[in-house]
């Protein structure tokens, strides 16, 4: 019984630094997650905000035509393709604007991100 436990130990000493690896290895991937998110709405501000409403407790786009992110990120069946399409076709009567590809997964992410943050809108 003595040889098998330390068998045992041994294997788990053994396995300790991969299992420990892999969970800190997941850890910075949410907060990667929160971040990346934050540069979305960063760049919201700074590429989407004159037409696109972006915060959530914003009822009302500027421009009216422009759907609220919180209505893109509460549309039944919105993924994060669905949003990379839009982000990659020209808006009509918007000029076309060109953004990294880092640039728009955080802002995707950002978009997404408003559908734990809220009912839909008006409500």
């Amino acid at each position: 019984m003595g040889r098998r436990v330390k068998s045992v130990v041994m294997k788990l000493v053994t396995l300790l630094p991969t299992v420990l690896s892999t969970a800190v290895a997941a850890l910075p991937l949410h907060a990667e997650e929160g971040a990346t998110a934050q540069r979305g709405l960063r760049l919201a501000r700074q590429v989407c905000s004159e037409c696109h409403a972006i915060q959530a407790q914003q009822l009302q786009s500027p421009n009216a035509r422009a759907p609220t992110f919180l209505a893109l990120a509460t549309t039944p069946g919105m993924t994060s393709t669905a949003l990379t399409v839009a982000l990659t076709t020209p808006h009509a009567g918007t000029p076309m604007f060109r953004l990294t590809i880092d640039q728009r997964e955080s802002i995707i992410a950002y978009i997404l991100g408003l559908k734990q943050s809220g009912s839909p809108p008006g409500k």
